[in-house]
């Protein structure tokens, strides 16, 4: 489900100097020189934006072959299913920032999933699919 890359050229370059990961797709970058560097929280945190990433590829995927077949959209709202977990996450976190300013980040139900498991090691495979569903409403 996930590669990670070590010492990635597009987390050296792209990223702002506090952030050291990114998970892009189902793939990690991260500026970390090796696996041993890297610390398993980290890794847990990044590993669980993957999972969330395809669970909302997946069910926007069904959803637009549903469309497809019944509504007679184009097949080219497919792509919408591979960028579907990242416009959720803007779009919460413009929610956000109206009630929450800069801490909007903080409050993402993505991100407060993956900061709740990251020092589980066996979070993703004791937890539940869509867990982040819990935290949009939650406080």
């Amino acid at each position: 489900m996930k590669k990670i890359y070590y010492d990635s050229w597009i987390a050296n370059h792209l990223l702002f100097k506090n952030y050291g990961t990114i998970t892009l797709a189902a793939w990690v970058c991260t500026r970390y020189k090796t696996k041993e560097e890297m610390p398993q929280r980290v890794r847990n945190h990044e590993c669980t934006h993957a999972r969330q990433w395809c669970e909302c590829m997946l069910v926007s995927g069904v959803i637009i072959w549903v469309l497809t077949l019944f509504a007679g959209i184009s097949p080219w709202w497919f792509a919408l299913a591979f960028l579907m977990f990242y416009i959720l996450y803007v779009l919460e976190w413009l929610v956000k920032l109206c009630f929450y300013g800069r801490n909007a980040y903080r409050h993402i139900s993505f991100e407060r999933e993956a900061n709740a498991g990251e020092n589980d090691e066996t979070y993703l495979e004791n937890s539940g699919y869509f867990e982040w569903v819990k935290y949009i409403l939650k406080e």
